[in-house]
């Protein structure tokens, strides 16, 4: 291959990757900028699936949010918790859901989080007024699986039209290279060969559409290697080593960028900086917060520490937080009743 060929092909993947790491610092830097009010208490009329979503952004990891929404049900009077030794916890709907109380302004994304955790409500207590959480039946899988993919497409929108436009920018722009750098190395030197490309450029689309949820995320990442990797792998090896080097930094550029940079593209408007903030104030008050402060939250407001725990959850402080709260008396709730402290809220 020409020397100058090669330096401009070396180059351009490096500009693409530069690009989609500079447009994730960029995100980053914004969000370590935003202003943090001194907060007690999570946003009003935000669920913990809102200040998940909010806090997060497209990051936000769905699988473990049914012990909040649980607890948040349960403080809202809408189901009461019992302990059964042999089917988990038992949980008796006491009245249907109803949508908190908003904030003043547009509330979109926070009517379409109620709209999909209301869904699932009624789906868990569509059969009775009983629901036992090591006896599901197995249709509650599928539904619960459904509010996880609508809240991860929710969690999309947290992002502005700029993030959104870059991240696909960035996709389609290292995709792109890739697809060049073959063409540009397999014009200049010939060979059949270079259809065994078609492998690993098809896997980097599908892999990326493939969720990470269920049989089809188990499956995947080996599925791919194989796909993709071997005929990359036995290309490389039946070329020359320039063309190798160049082939395979656009090809590696592609994957990083598409499956992994884009998807951290994270630049949010000035109402999601200000929410993201107030959360990350909030999330920082309990962890700095002395024992003795939060006695006196608890004194003021004796249900304090049962409105804030859903919340412990989903920013994945509970076990930080557990020395503290072990330390100060609490009463018991109506909504629970058994002896799983411990199990249950940590």
């Amino acid at each position: 291959m020409n020397f100058w060929l090669f330096v401009f092909l070396l180059a351009a993947v490096a500009a693409s990757l530069i690009f989609a790491i500079s447009c994730v610092i960029i995100g980053k830097v914004k969000l370590g900028r935003a202003m943090r009010p001194i907060e007690y208490y999570p946003p009003k009329g935000y669920s913990p699936i809102d200040v998940l979503v909010r806090y997060k952004g497209a990051d936000a990891n769905m699988h473990e949010v049914f012990n909040p929404l649980m607890l948040y049900w349960a403080d809202r009077g809408f189901i009461k918790i019992e302990e059964d030794c042999k089917r988990g916890l038992k949980l008796s709907k006491l009245k249907n859901l109803e949508m908190p109380e908003l904030p003043p302004g547009k509330n979109k994304q926070l009517i379409k989080n109620y709209k999909a955790e209301e869904e699932l409500f009624n789906n868990i207590f569509e059969y009775g007024d009983e629901f036992y959480t090591l006896a599901a039946p197995e249709v509650y899988k599928n539904d619960f699986a459904k509010f996880m993919k609508t809240c991860r497409k929710n969690a999309q929108s947290t992002r502005s039209a700029t993030s959104r436009k870059l991240s696909l920018a960035t996709r389609i722009g290292s995709f792109a290279i890739a697809v060049l750098v073959t063409l540009i190395v397999g014009l200049s030197n010939g060979g059949p060969q270079y259809f065994m490309m078609i492998f690993p450029l098809v896997g980097i689309i599908a892999f990326s559409a493939i969720p990470n949820e269920g049989i089809e995320g188990l499956i995947k990442y080996p599925f791919f290697a194989v796909w993709g990797g071997v005929p990359l792998c036995a290309f490389l090896a039946l070329i020359q080593t320039d063309c190798a080097i160049v082939i395979g930094c656009a090809v590696f550029n592609a994957a990083l960028t598409v499956t992994v940079l884009s998807r951290k593209i994270d630049i949010r408007t000035e109402k999601g900086l200000e929410l993201y903030g107030r959360i990350d104030s909030f999330r920082t008050f309990l962890l700095d917060a002395e024992v003795d402060r939060l006695e006196t939250l608890i004194e003021e407001d004796p249900d304090y520490y049962y409105n804030v725990l859903p919340y412990c959850y989903v920013l994945k402080i509970t076990e930080k937080l557990k020395p503290k709260f072990d330390r100060i008396t609490t009463d018991g709730v109506s909504w629970y009743l058994g002896d799983l402290r411990d199990t249950l809220m940590f």
